[in-house]
Protein backbone atom coordinates (compact mmCIF):
# COMPACT_ATOMS: atom_id res chain seq x y z
CA UNK A 1 0.00 0.00 0.00
CA UNK A 2 2.88 2.47 0.61
CA UNK A 3 4.38 2.01 -2.88
CA UNK A 4 1.57 3.84 -4.75
CA UNK A 5 1.79 6.72 -2.22
CA UNK A 6 5.53 7.08 -2.93
CA UNK A 7 4.93 7.14 -6.68
CA UNK A 8 2.21 9.77 -6.24
CA UNK A 9 4.61 11.92 -4.23
CA UNK A 10 7.28 11.69 -6.90
CA UNK A 11 4.79 12.53 -9.63
CA UNK A 12 3.46 15.46 -7.62
CA UNK A 13 6.94 16.78 -7.05
CA UNK A 14 7.75 16.40 -10.75
CA UNK A 15 4.63 18.31 -11.69
CA UNK A 16 5.49 21.04 -9.21
CA UNK A 17 9.03 21.28 -10.60
CA UNK A 18 7.65 21.42 -14.15
CA UNK A 19 5.17 24.09 -13.21
CA UNK A 20 7.90 26.05 -11.44
CA UNK A 21 10.15 25.74 -14.49
CA UNK A 22 7.31 26.85 -16.74
CA UNK A 23 6.57 29.79 -14.47
CA UNK A 24 10.24 30.72 -14.36
CA UNK A 25 10.53 30.43 -18.15
CA UNK A 26 7.42 32.51 -18.55
CA UNK A 27 8.81 35.06 -16.16
CA UNK A 28 12.15 35.16 -17.98
CA UNK A 29 10.38 35.37 -21.35
CA UNK A 30 8.22 38.18 -20.05
CA UNK A 31 11.22 40.02 -18.67
CA UNK A 32 13.12 39.51 -21.93
CA UNK A 33 10.10 40.69 -23.91
CA UNK A 34 9.71 43.70 -21.65
CA UNK A 35 13.42 44.44 -21.89
CA UNK A 36 13.33 44.05 -25.68
CA UNK A 37 10.25 46.22 -25.88
CA UNK A 38 11.85 48.86 -23.72
CA UNK A 39 15.05 48.64 -25.77
CA UNK A 40 13.18 48.79 -29.07
CA UNK A 41 11.10 51.67 -27.78
CA UNK A 42 14.29 53.40 -26.65
CA UNK A 43 15.92 52.92 -30.06
CA UNK A 44 12.75 54.11 -31.79
CA UNK A 45 12.56 57.14 -29.53
CA UNK A 46 16.26 57.80 -30.09
CA UNK A 47 15.67 57.66 -33.86
CA UNK A 48 12.82 60.16 -33.60
CA UNK A 49 15.07 62.40 -31.53
CA UNK A 50 17.83 62.10 -34.17
CA UNK A 51 15.30 62.75 -36.93
CA UNK A 52 14.00 65.81 -35.10
CA UNK A 53 17.51 67.22 -34.88
CA UNK A 54 18.20 66.43 -38.54
CA UNK A 55 15.03 68.12 -39.77
CA UNK A 56 15.51 71.14 -37.54
CA UNK A 57 19.08 71.77 -38.62
CA UNK A 58 18.40 70.91 -42.24
CA UNK A 59 15.87 73.74 -42.27
CA UNK A 60 18.25 76.09 -40.48
CA UNK A 61 21.04 75.16 -42.89
CA UNK A 62 18.96 76.01 -45.95
CA UNK A 63 17.64 79.24 -44.45
CA UNK A 64 21.15 80.32 -43.52
CA UNK A 65 22.49 79.31 -46.94
CA UNK A 66 19.83 81.37 -48.69
CA UNK A 67 20.58 84.34 -46.40
CA UNK A 68 24.34 84.10 -46.96
CA UNK A 69 23.84 83.73 -50.70
CA UNK A 70 21.70 86.84 -50.83
CA UNK A 71 24.20 88.79 -48.72
CA UNK A 72 27.01 87.69 -51.01
CA UNK A 73 25.34 88.46 -54.33
CA UNK A 74 22.99 91.32 -53.51
CA UNK A 75 23.65 95.03 -53.43
CA UNK A 76 23.48 95.05 -49.67
CA UNK A 77 26.47 92.90 -48.84
CA UNK A 78 29.30 94.44 -46.96
CA UNK A 79 31.86 93.00 -49.37
CA UNK A 80 31.33 91.34 -52.71
CA UNK A 81 34.90 90.27 -53.32
CA UNK A 82 34.79 86.58 -54.29
CA UNK A 83 36.69 83.98 -52.37
CA UNK A 84 37.94 80.66 -53.65
CA UNK A 85 35.05 78.28 -54.04
CA UNK A 86 35.24 75.59 -56.65
CA UNK A 87 31.47 75.32 -56.91
CA UNK A 88 30.45 78.71 -55.67
CA UNK A 89 29.44 77.33 -52.27
CA UNK A 90 29.07 80.36 -50.00
CA UNK A 91 29.17 78.01 -47.00
CA UNK A 92 32.72 76.88 -47.78
CA UNK A 93 34.11 79.41 -45.31
CA UNK A 94 31.56 78.57 -42.59
CA UNK A 95 27.87 78.83 -41.73
CA UNK A 96 26.76 82.17 -40.31
CA UNK A 97 24.11 80.71 -38.00
CA UNK A 98 23.79 84.04 -36.18
CA UNK A 99 23.33 85.95 -39.47
CA UNK A 100 25.45 88.84 -38.31
CA UNK A 101 27.74 88.94 -41.33
CA UNK A 102 30.72 87.41 -39.50
CA UNK A 103 31.89 83.80 -39.49
CA UNK A 104 32.84 83.25 -35.88
CA UNK A 105 35.22 80.60 -34.57
CA UNK A 106 32.41 78.19 -33.70
CA UNK A 107 30.78 78.59 -37.11
CA UNK A 108 33.57 77.21 -39.29
CA UNK A 109 33.14 73.74 -40.80
CA UNK A 110 32.76 71.14 -39.51
CA UNK A 111 30.48 72.54 -36.83
CA UNK A 112 28.78 70.70 -33.96
CA UNK A 113 25.62 71.66 -32.10
CA UNK A 114 23.52 69.98 -29.41
CA UNK A 115 19.83 70.20 -28.61
CA UNK A 116 16.95 68.51 -26.84
CA UNK A 117 13.45 67.50 -27.78
CA UNK A 118 10.75 69.67 -26.16
CA UNK A 119 8.55 67.87 -23.61
CA UNK A 120 10.90 64.91 -23.53
CA UNK A 121 14.18 63.55 -22.22
CA UNK A 122 15.89 62.96 -25.57
CA UNK A 123 18.96 64.90 -26.72
CA UNK A 124 20.78 65.08 -30.04
CA UNK A 125 24.16 66.12 -31.35
CA UNK A 126 24.36 67.60 -34.87
CA UNK A 127 27.47 67.72 -37.04
CA UNK A 128 27.41 69.83 -40.23
CA UNK A 129 30.31 69.41 -42.66
CA UNK A 130 31.22 69.92 -46.29
CA UNK A 131 31.57 66.81 -48.43
CA UNK A 132 35.34 66.50 -48.97
CA UNK A 133 34.95 65.14 -52.50
CA UNK A 134 32.01 67.28 -53.68
CA UNK A 135 32.41 70.86 -52.43
CA UNK A 136 28.80 71.88 -53.06
CA UNK A 137 27.38 69.02 -51.00
CA UNK A 138 26.77 69.39 -47.27
CA UNK A 139 26.60 66.53 -44.76
CA UNK A 140 24.28 66.71 -41.76
CA UNK A 141 24.67 63.93 -39.16
CA UNK A 142 22.35 63.71 -36.15
CA UNK A 143 23.01 61.38 -33.20
CA UNK A 144 19.89 60.97 -31.04
CA UNK A 145 19.90 59.61 -27.47
CA UNK A 146 16.95 58.49 -25.34
CA UNK A 147 17.12 56.59 -22.03
CA UNK A 148 20.51 55.07 -22.83
CA UNK A 149 19.61 54.17 -26.44
CA UNK A 150 21.24 55.77 -29.47
CA UNK A 151 20.31 56.15 -33.15
CA UNK A 152 21.80 58.04 -36.10
CA UNK A 153 20.09 59.85 -38.99
CA UNK A 154 22.34 61.27 -41.72
CA UNK A 155 21.63 63.07 -45.01
CA UNK A 156 23.59 64.68 -47.85
CA UNK A 157 22.22 67.90 -49.33
CA UNK A 158 23.00 69.72 -52.53
CA UNK A 159 22.87 73.47 -51.87
CA UNK A 160 23.38 75.60 -54.95
CA UNK A 161 22.56 78.85 -56.65
CA UNK A 162 20.98 77.89 -59.97
CA UNK A 163 20.54 81.49 -61.11
CA UNK A 164 21.71 82.60 -64.58
CA UNK A 165 25.18 83.81 -63.60
CA UNK A 166 26.21 80.39 -62.28
CA UNK A 167 26.78 78.54 -65.55
CA UNK A 168 29.30 78.80 -68.37
CA UNK A 169 26.28 79.32 -70.63
CA UNK A 170 22.72 80.00 -69.50
CA UNK A 171 20.41 80.01 -72.49
CA UNK A 172 16.77 80.68 -73.22
CA UNK A 173 16.33 78.74 -76.48
CA UNK A 174 19.60 76.84 -76.76
CA UNK A 175 22.04 76.56 -79.64
CA UNK A 176 21.10 79.00 -82.41
CA UNK A 177 21.30 76.29 -85.07
CA UNK A 178 21.21 73.46 -82.48
CA UNK A 179 24.71 72.22 -83.47
CA UNK A 180 27.74 72.27 -81.17
CA UNK A 181 30.58 70.52 -82.92
CA UNK A 182 33.98 70.98 -84.52
CA UNK A 183 35.80 71.01 -81.19
CA UNK A 184 33.70 73.56 -79.32
CA UNK A 185 34.46 73.34 -75.60
CA UNK A 186 32.42 74.52 -72.63
CA UNK A 187 33.98 74.41 -69.17
CA UNK A 188 31.33 74.64 -66.47
CA UNK A 189 27.58 74.16 -66.45
CA UNK A 190 25.24 74.44 -69.43
CA UNK A 191 21.59 75.39 -68.90
CA UNK A 192 18.84 75.62 -71.53
CA UNK A 193 15.35 76.73 -70.56
CA UNK A 194 13.77 75.73 -73.88
CA UNK A 195 10.14 76.21 -74.87
CA UNK A 196 7.30 74.54 -73.01
CA UNK A 197 5.29 74.58 -76.26
CA UNK A 198 7.96 72.52 -78.06
CA UNK A 199 9.45 70.05 -75.54
CA UNK A 200 10.69 67.67 -78.27
CA UNK A 201 12.93 70.21 -79.98
CA UNK A 202 16.64 69.38 -80.00
CA UNK A 203 18.16 72.33 -78.18
CA UNK A 204 21.66 70.84 -78.27
CA UNK A 205 22.99 68.61 -81.04
CA UNK A 206 26.61 67.81 -80.29
CA UNK A 207 28.97 65.92 -82.55
CA UNK A 208 32.56 66.12 -83.73
CA UNK A 209 34.87 66.88 -80.82
CA UNK A 210 32.42 68.88 -78.71
CA UNK A 211 33.17 68.73 -74.97
CA UNK A 212 31.53 69.90 -71.75
CA UNK A 213 34.12 69.71 -68.97
CA UNK A 214 34.09 70.14 -65.19
CA UNK A 215 37.43 71.94 -64.76
CA UNK A 216 39.86 74.47 -66.18
CA UNK A 217 43.53 75.32 -65.82
CA UNK A 218 44.99 78.63 -67.06
CA UNK A 219 47.96 78.69 -64.70
CA UNK A 220 50.47 78.80 -67.54
CA UNK A 221 48.30 80.63 -70.04
CA UNK A 222 50.07 83.68 -71.49
CA UNK A 223 46.87 85.75 -71.76
CA UNK A 224 44.68 84.66 -68.87
CA UNK A 225 47.17 83.44 -66.26
CA UNK A 226 48.23 86.85 -64.95
CA UNK A 227 44.71 88.32 -65.28
CA UNK A 228 43.03 85.79 -63.00
CA UNK A 229 43.12 85.82 -59.22
CA UNK A 230 46.03 83.63 -58.17
CA UNK A 231 43.69 81.16 -56.48
CA UNK A 232 41.29 81.08 -59.45
CA UNK A 233 43.73 80.19 -62.19
CA UNK A 234 42.94 76.51 -61.87
CA UNK A 235 39.75 74.90 -60.58
CA UNK A 236 39.45 71.13 -60.58
CA UNK A 237 35.73 70.91 -59.81
CA UNK A 238 33.22 73.43 -61.17
CA UNK A 239 30.22 71.31 -60.09
CA UNK A 240 29.16 71.50 -63.71
CA UNK A 241 25.69 70.29 -64.63
CA UNK A 242 23.80 69.85 -67.88
CA UNK A 243 20.23 71.09 -67.41
CA UNK A 244 17.52 71.31 -70.07
CA UNK A 245 14.05 72.21 -68.84
CA UNK A 246 12.19 71.78 -72.15
CA UNK A 247 13.86 70.01 -75.05
CA UNK A 248 16.20 67.17 -75.76
CA UNK A 249 19.92 66.63 -76.27
CA UNK A 250 21.46 64.63 -79.12
CA UNK A 251 24.93 63.17 -78.65
CA UNK A 252 27.06 61.70 -81.42
CA UNK A 253 30.57 61.54 -82.82
CA UNK A 254 33.22 61.82 -80.11
CA UNK A 255 31.29 64.27 -77.93
CA UNK A 256 32.26 64.26 -74.28
CA UNK A 257 30.05 65.45 -71.42
CA UNK A 258 32.42 65.16 -68.50
CA UNK A 259 35.14 62.54 -68.31
CA UNK A 260 35.37 59.26 -66.39
CA UNK A 261 37.94 60.81 -64.03
CA UNK A 262 36.05 64.09 -63.62
CA UNK A 263 32.34 63.59 -64.35
CA UNK A 264 29.65 66.23 -64.37
CA UNK A 265 27.72 66.67 -61.16
CA UNK A 266 24.47 65.84 -62.93
CA UNK A 267 22.64 65.68 -66.26
CA UNK A 268 18.93 66.54 -66.04
CA UNK A 269 17.10 66.77 -69.34
CA UNK A 270 13.40 67.14 -70.17
CA UNK A 271 10.92 64.59 -68.87
CA UNK A 272 13.35 61.69 -68.49
CA UNK A 273 16.87 60.55 -69.15
CA UNK A 274 15.58 59.21 -72.47
CA UNK A 275 15.48 62.80 -73.71
CA UNK A 276 19.23 62.35 -74.19
CA UNK A 277 19.53 60.64 -77.57
CA UNK A 278 22.35 58.98 -79.45
CA UNK A 279 25.69 57.70 -78.21
CA UNK A 280 29.42 58.16 -78.59
CA UNK A 281 31.97 55.64 -79.64
CA UNK A 282 34.53 56.02 -76.91
CA UNK A 283 33.64 58.22 -73.92
CA UNK A 284 31.20 56.83 -71.36
CA UNK A 285 29.46 54.98 -74.18
CA UNK A 286 27.23 52.98 -71.82
CA UNK A 287 25.73 56.28 -70.67
CA UNK A 288 25.22 57.80 -74.13
CA UNK A 289 28.36 59.83 -73.81
CA UNK A 290 27.29 61.49 -70.53
CA UNK A 291 29.82 61.02 -67.71
CA UNK A 292 27.98 62.16 -64.61
CA UNK A 293 27.35 61.36 -60.96
CA UNK A 294 23.59 61.70 -61.37
CA UNK A 295 21.18 61.52 -64.33
CA UNK A 296 17.49 61.97 -64.85
CA UNK A 297 14.69 64.34 -65.76
CA UNK A 298 14.95 68.09 -65.23
CA UNK A 299 15.34 68.30 -61.48
CA UNK A 300 14.17 71.78 -60.43
CA UNK A 301 10.52 72.42 -59.52
CA UNK A 302 8.88 75.09 -61.72
CA UNK A 303 8.93 77.58 -58.86
CA UNK A 304 12.71 77.13 -58.48
CA UNK A 305 13.62 76.87 -62.16
CA UNK A 306 15.37 80.08 -63.23
CA UNK A 307 13.94 81.84 -66.27
CA UNK A 308 15.82 83.61 -69.02
CA UNK A 309 15.75 87.33 -68.06
CA UNK A 310 14.31 89.83 -70.54
CA UNK A 311 15.13 93.56 -70.58
CA UNK A 312 11.57 94.82 -70.67
CA UNK A 313 9.56 92.01 -69.05
CA UNK A 314 11.65 90.57 -66.21
CA UNK A 315 10.58 92.33 -63.00
CA UNK A 316 13.08 94.48 -61.17
CA UNK A 317 14.17 92.96 -57.87
CA UNK A 318 13.89 96.16 -55.87
CA UNK A 319 10.55 97.12 -57.43
CA UNK A 320 8.67 94.20 -59.07
CA UNK A 321 6.14 96.59 -60.61
CA UNK A 322 8.90 97.86 -62.93
CA UNK A 323 11.10 96.11 -65.47
CA UNK A 324 14.79 95.27 -65.25
CA UNK A 325 15.56 97.87 -67.95
CA UNK A 326 13.61 100.58 -66.11
CA UNK A 327 15.59 99.99 -62.93
CA UNK A 328 18.89 100.13 -64.81
CA UNK A 329 17.86 103.44 -66.40
CA UNK A 330 17.27 104.80 -62.91
CA UNK A 331 20.58 103.39 -61.69
CA UNK A 332 22.49 105.00 -64.57
CA UNK A 333 20.63 108.30 -64.11
CA UNK A 334 21.61 108.47 -60.43
CA UNK A 335 24.98 106.68 -60.25
CA UNK A 336 26.19 106.29 -63.82
CA UNK A 337 25.88 107.96 -67.21
CA UNK A 338 23.38 107.73 -70.09
CA UNK A 339 24.14 108.19 -73.78
CA UNK A 340 21.61 108.33 -76.63
CA UNK A 341 22.08 109.02 -80.34
CA UNK A 342 21.60 112.74 -79.65
CA UNK A 343 22.68 113.46 -76.09
CA UNK A 344 24.95 112.68 -73.13
CA UNK A 345 23.08 112.71 -69.82
CA UNK A 346 24.95 113.20 -66.56
CA UNK A 347 23.26 112.72 -63.15
CA UNK A 348 21.61 115.78 -61.65
CA UNK A 349 24.23 117.90 -59.89
CA UNK A 350 27.20 116.18 -61.54
CA UNK A 351 30.23 118.27 -62.57
CA UNK A 352 31.80 116.92 -65.81
CA UNK A 353 35.59 116.65 -65.67
CA UNK A 354 36.12 117.41 -69.37
CA UNK A 355 32.81 118.07 -71.14
CA UNK A 356 34.43 119.11 -74.43
CA UNK A 357 36.44 115.87 -74.58
CA UNK A 358 33.29 113.88 -73.87
CA UNK A 359 31.28 115.63 -76.59
CA UNK A 360 33.93 115.62 -79.30
CA UNK A 361 35.48 112.29 -78.45
CA UNK A 362 32.23 110.39 -78.14
CA UNK A 363 32.07 109.66 -81.86
CA UNK A 364 28.64 108.21 -82.65
CA UNK A 365 29.52 107.13 -86.16
CA UNK A 366 26.60 105.35 -87.74
CA UNK A 367 24.77 105.14 -84.43
CA UNK A 368 27.66 103.37 -82.66
CA UNK A 369 29.71 104.28 -79.59
CA UNK A 370 33.21 103.17 -80.53
CA UNK A 371 36.19 102.45 -78.35
CA UNK A 372 38.83 102.79 -81.02
CA UNK A 373 41.42 105.41 -82.00
CA UNK A 374 39.75 108.42 -80.32
CA UNK A 375 40.13 109.13 -76.60
CA UNK A 376 37.25 110.56 -74.59
CA UNK A 377 36.73 111.67 -71.01
CA UNK A 378 33.13 111.42 -69.80
CA UNK A 379 33.92 111.36 -66.10
CA UNK A 380 32.25 113.60 -63.56
CA UNK A 381 32.25 114.26 -59.82
CA UNK A 382 29.15 114.04 -57.64
CA UNK A 383 29.12 114.31 -53.85
CA UNK A 384 32.83 113.62 -53.71
CA UNK A 385 32.62 110.52 -55.93
CA UNK A 386 33.82 109.90 -59.47
CA UNK A 387 31.33 108.64 -62.07
CA UNK A 388 31.04 108.08 -65.81
CA UNK A 389 33.95 106.71 -67.84
CA UNK A 390 37.23 107.64 -69.49
CA UNK A 391 38.71 105.94 -72.54
CA UNK A 392 42.38 106.41 -73.39
CA UNK A 393 43.08 105.24 -76.94
CA UNK A 394 46.06 102.99 -77.47
CA UNK A 395 47.05 99.44 -78.30
CA UNK A 396 45.66 98.31 -75.99
CA UNK A 397 43.47 101.19 -74.91
CA UNK A 398 42.33 101.69 -71.32
CA UNK A 399 38.67 101.96 -70.33
CA UNK A 400 38.14 103.36 -66.85
CA UNK A 401 34.46 102.97 -65.96
CA UNK A 402 32.45 103.78 -62.83
CA UNK A 403 29.05 102.26 -62.14
CA UNK A 404 26.68 101.84 -65.11
CA UNK A 405 27.12 103.19 -68.63
CA UNK A 406 23.66 103.00 -70.19
CA UNK A 407 23.19 103.53 -73.93
CA UNK A 408 19.84 103.80 -75.66
CA UNK A 409 19.20 103.22 -79.34
CA UNK A 410 22.86 102.89 -80.29
CA UNK A 411 25.38 100.06 -80.60
CA UNK A 412 28.71 99.69 -78.80
CA UNK A 413 31.82 98.49 -80.59
CA UNK A 414 35.31 97.69 -79.24
CA UNK A 415 37.48 98.43 -82.27
CA UNK A 416 40.78 98.42 -80.35
CA UNK A 417 42.02 95.99 -77.75
CA UNK A 418 40.88 97.30 -74.35
CA UNK A 419 42.08 96.76 -70.79
CA UNK A 420 39.29 97.77 -68.44
CA UNK A 421 39.36 99.20 -64.92
CA UNK A 422 35.92 98.75 -63.32
CA UNK A 423 34.71 100.59 -60.22
CA UNK A 424 31.40 100.55 -58.38
CA UNK A 425 30.12 104.14 -58.11
CA UNK A 426 28.85 103.92 -54.52
CA UNK A 427 31.88 102.04 -53.21
CA UNK A 428 34.90 102.19 -55.57
CA UNK A 429 36.71 99.52 -53.54
CA UNK A 430 34.23 97.09 -55.10
CA UNK A 431 35.67 96.52 -58.54
CA UNK A 432 32.72 96.05 -60.91
CA UNK A 433 30.85 98.08 -63.52
CA UNK A 434 28.56 97.56 -66.53
CA UNK A 435 27.81 98.72 -70.06
CA UNK A 436 24.07 98.26 -70.55
CA UNK A 437 23.03 98.60 -74.23
CA UNK A 438 19.29 99.07 -74.62
CA UNK A 439 17.93 98.69 -78.14
CA UNK A 440 21.32 97.75 -79.57
CA UNK A 441 24.16 95.24 -79.83
CA UNK A 442 27.79 94.93 -78.70
CA UNK A 443 30.61 93.92 -81.04
CA UNK A 444 34.01 92.82 -79.73
CA UNK A 445 36.39 93.34 -82.66
CA UNK A 446 39.43 93.23 -80.36
CA UNK A 447 40.27 91.68 -76.98
CA UNK A 448 38.43 93.01 -73.92
CA UNK A 449 40.29 92.06 -70.73
CA UNK A 450 40.76 93.32 -67.15
CA UNK A 451 43.72 95.56 -66.47
CA UNK A 452 45.77 93.24 -64.28
CA UNK A 453 47.84 96.14 -62.94
CA UNK A 454 44.60 97.51 -61.45
CA UNK A 455 42.92 94.28 -60.30
CA UNK A 456 42.57 90.71 -61.53
CA UNK A 457 39.44 88.75 -62.49
CA UNK A 458 37.02 88.07 -60.85
CA UNK A 459 38.08 90.60 -58.20
CA UNK A 460 37.44 92.99 -61.09
CA UNK A 461 34.46 92.39 -63.39
CA UNK A 462 32.97 94.28 -66.31
CA UNK A 463 29.45 93.34 -67.37
CA UNK A 464 28.59 93.70 -71.07
CA UNK A 465 24.80 93.58 -71.41
CA UNK A 466 23.03 94.00 -74.76
CA UNK A 467 19.32 93.86 -75.48
CA UNK A 468 20.05 92.45 -78.93
CA UNK A 469 23.25 90.56 -79.78
CA UNK A 470 26.87 90.20 -78.70
CA UNK A 471 29.32 89.28 -81.44
CA UNK A 472 32.72 88.17 -80.20
CA UNK A 473 35.00 88.48 -83.22
CA UNK A 474 38.23 88.51 -81.25
CA UNK A 475 40.46 85.94 -79.59
CA UNK A 476 39.91 86.68 -75.89
CA UNK A 477 37.25 88.25 -73.69
CA UNK A 478 36.77 88.23 -69.90
CA UNK A 479 33.69 89.44 -68.06
CA UNK A 480 30.03 88.57 -67.68
CA UNK A 481 27.96 88.76 -70.86
CA UNK A 482 24.23 89.09 -71.48
CA UNK A 483 22.65 89.01 -74.95
CA UNK A 484 18.88 89.22 -75.25
CA UNK A 485 19.16 87.88 -78.77
CA UNK A 486 22.26 85.85 -79.56
CA UNK A 487 25.82 85.47 -78.32
CA UNK A 488 28.23 84.32 -81.02
CA UNK A 489 31.87 83.45 -80.67
CA UNK A 490 34.10 81.97 -83.35
CA UNK A 491 36.79 79.48 -84.14
CA UNK A 492 39.80 79.46 -81.78
CA UNK A 493 38.28 82.20 -79.61
CA UNK A 494 37.94 82.07 -75.83
CA UNK A 495 35.44 83.60 -73.43
CA UNK A 496 36.03 83.57 -69.66
CA UNK A 497 33.37 84.45 -67.10
CA UNK A 498 29.78 83.52 -67.85
CA UNK A 499 27.38 83.98 -70.76
CA UNK A 500 23.62 84.53 -70.43
CA UNK A 501 21.96 84.58 -73.83
CA UNK A 502 18.73 83.64 -75.54
CA UNK A 503 20.63 81.72 -78.23
CA UNK A 504 24.31 80.90 -78.60
CA UNK A 505 26.55 79.63 -81.34
CA UNK A 506 30.26 78.91 -81.67
CA UNK A 507 31.11 79.40 -85.33
CA UNK A 508 32.57 81.54 -88.09
CA UNK A 509 31.21 79.21 -90.76
CA UNK A 510 28.50 80.83 -92.86
CA UNK A 511 29.17 84.31 -91.53
CA UNK A 512 26.61 85.27 -88.91
CA UNK A 513 24.22 82.46 -89.83
CA UNK A 514 25.60 80.00 -87.26
CA UNK A 515 25.66 77.18 -89.80
CA UNK A 516 27.92 74.98 -87.69
CA UNK A 517 29.91 74.87 -84.50
CA UNK A 518 33.66 75.26 -84.45
CA UNK A 519 36.59 75.21 -82.07
CA UNK A 520 35.61 77.95 -79.62
CA UNK A 521 35.87 77.84 -75.83
CA UNK A 522 33.59 79.25 -73.12
CA UNK A 523 34.78 78.86 -69.51
CA UNK A 524 32.84 79.56 -66.34
CA UNK A 525 34.85 81.50 -63.77
CA UNK A 526 32.78 81.99 -60.58
CA UNK A 527 32.27 85.72 -60.00
CA UNK A 528 30.26 84.98 -56.85
CA UNK A 529 29.51 88.27 -55.07
CA UNK A 530 31.26 90.52 -57.57
CA UNK A 531 28.31 90.95 -59.92
CA UNK A 532 27.79 94.52 -61.15
CA UNK A 533 24.68 96.36 -59.97
CA UNK A 534 23.05 96.44 -63.42
CA UNK A 535 23.35 92.65 -63.70
CA UNK A 536 21.74 92.04 -60.30
CA UNK A 537 18.36 93.39 -61.33
CA UNK A 538 16.68 90.21 -62.73
CA UNK A 539 14.49 88.74 -60.00
CA UNK A 540 15.97 85.28 -60.44
CA UNK A 541 19.63 86.27 -60.28
CA UNK A 542 19.60 84.33 -56.99
CA UNK A 543 17.79 80.99 -57.09
CA UNK A 544 18.70 78.93 -54.02
CA UNK A 545 17.96 75.24 -54.60
CA UNK A 546 18.00 72.49 -52.00
CA UNK A 547 18.04 68.78 -52.85
CA UNK A 548 18.37 65.67 -50.68
CA UNK A 549 20.98 63.52 -52.41
CA UNK A 550 21.09 60.67 -49.88
CA UNK A 551 19.56 59.62 -46.57
CA UNK A 552 20.39 56.84 -44.16
CA UNK A 553 19.30 55.68 -40.72
CA UNK A 554 21.31 53.59 -38.27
Amino acid sequence: MRQPQGIALVVTLAILVAVALMAFATSVTTMVSQWSARNERGVTEAYYVAETGLQQWKTRLFQTYRWQLYQTVSNFSGSRTPTRSECGNVLAGGVDWNRNGTIESNETLPTTRTGSVPMGTGTYTITVAQDPTRPRFMLVRSVGRFNGSQAIAQATFDLSNTGPWNYAIFSGRGAANKHLNGGATIRGGLYVQGQSSDPDRSVIDSNGNFALYNDYNYTSDNVFGSRLNSDMRSLANLCATLRVQYGRVEVSGSSSYGTPSNPLLGAYVGDAVNDIYGNTSSVCAANRGICTDDRGAFDLPPALAPRFPEFNSTPCTTNPSRSWAACVRDEAAERGIRITSTSILFPLGALPVSPLSCVTGNVLSGGTLRFGNTSMDCRYTLNGRTGGFRYIAGNPGTLEIYGTLHTSGINVSFDNAVNYQAFDFTNPTERNASIFVEGGSITLNRDVLPDASSATFPNQVLGLLAQNNIEQLTNNAMGIFYAGGRFRTQRNQRTLGTVVTNEFCTTSAGGNQCNAGQQAEVTYVPTMGNIPVAAQIPEDTIVASFKIMSYERR
